[in-house]
């Protein structure tokens, strides 16, 4: 999810158990701690700049559940000592106030349960989160929710807002941050939900369709920017893949784009196979969950162009294929000439993309 859900989800568990003990700056913390996952960004510091560590870095490490667990109740365990440096006791005690054990124990639980949040809300997105690093590299995804939903993100920053702010209606907060939990729970299981059942629809359409390729057929449908409904759904077929947009709010059949697998240029070629095996490659080829889409074109040196793109992300359109990708130079014998190049292809923000998004939710 964007980094402000995660902060405003973060200050949502403070408020649902821990504002009334630890008062208005647990909110604060709470939203601070559970956005710090994502400062593997700065990964670029210290490594050569590059989007192959971009998608090494993030989402590793610093997004593991044993690792946010940990990092989280240690980093509550710090502001429980500031705390108690900085003001051995409070002038005005808040309400259900603790003992200097409880609050130790109340900051060390809000740490660990606001930093694992963070994974715990990406894994249900299709980036893919490295759940268990450092001691296994897999990602781990589930395509129900878009990295931007206003009907998520809103009702969290309304309840969040009123913890922070107000001083008199402590109870009050807490139960409204309780019911928002319930809420984003029951949206997030819904958006699940809206993806298996247009996979399954996708399926029982390949079936009638391609009823020799359809049993073993890959199919998975992605969720589209700000909303759950209107759906990318990505069907892998022995010679070619298939994109189509669908929305449970129509019943057509899915119109599919087909997409040859060796589009514009020969099939696998001794060339073709030195890049994938580069380390370059190797990497798009796990970031993307392997579903990457290959194109080799022949230079007028005579040497060759490939490209590759992650067809999970895309539009109708021109960017149909996916948003980005990486495209390789060699020579005729499939050396690399050139520094590799990143491809990004995202269509421009418009009021016509918003009116295609909307009619897309809408089924028409």
């Amino acid at each position: 999810m964007d980094s402000v859900t995660q902060i405003l989800f973060g200050g949502v568990i403070a408020a649902a158990g821990f504002r009334a003990q630890l008062g208005r700056g647990a909110v604060i913390a709470g939203g601070a701690i559970a956005t710090l996952p994502d400062l593997d960004v700065l990964a670029d510091l210290v490594t050569e700049p590059s989007v192959i560590n971009v998608w090494l870095h993030h989402r590793s490490i610093t997004h593991s559940f044993p690792v946010t667990l940990i990092a989280g109740a240690v980093i509550g365990a710090g502001i429980w000592a500031v705390e108690r440096r900085v003001r051995r006791r409070p002038r005005i005690l808040p309400k259900d106030a603790l003992d200097d054990a409880g609050r130790r124990s109340a900051w060390m639980w809000l740490g660990a349960l606001s930093a694992v949040t963070h994974p715990l809300l990406d894994l249900f997105t299709s980036y893919g989160t490295q759940l268990l690093a450092p001691f296994s590299m897999a990602r781990f995804a589930v395509n129900a929710m878009p990295i931007i939903d206003p009907l998520y993100s809103l009702p969290l920053l309304a309840v969040f807002l009123f913890a922070l702010l107000t001083r008199r209606h402590v109870d009050t907060a807490q139960s409204m941050a309780q019911l928002v939990l319930l809420y984003v729970a029951l949206y997030t299981t819904m958006a699940w939900g809206v993806g298996r059942h247009m996979e399954d629809r996708a399926r029982e359409e390949l079936r009638a369709s391609h009823p020799a390729a359809a049993a073993a057929a890959r199919v998975d449908a992605y969720p589209v920017i700000f909303q759950i409904w209107w759906r990318r759904i990505v069907a892998d077929l022995p010679d070619e893949i298939l994109v189509g947009f669908a929305s449970p709010f129509r019943d057509a059949p899915i119109e599919w784009t087909r997409i040859p697998r060796s589009e514009n240029g020969p099939g696998q070629t001794p060339a073709l196979d030195a890049i994938q095996s580069t380390y370059e490659a190797r990497v798009f080829r796990w970031f993307a969950d392997g579903r990457l889409h290959w194109r080799q074109l022949p230079q007028d040196s005579g040497g060759f162009i490939f490209e590759a793109r992650d067809y999970r992300y895309g539009l109708p359109g021109e960017s149909v294929l996916g948003f980005w990708g990486l495209r390789f130079r060699t020579d005729a014998q499939g050396r690399i000439t050139a520094p590799l190049t990143p491809l990004a292809e995202r269509p421009p923000f418009s009021r016509a993309a918003l009116e295609e998004l909307r009619d897309g939710v809408l089924g028409r």
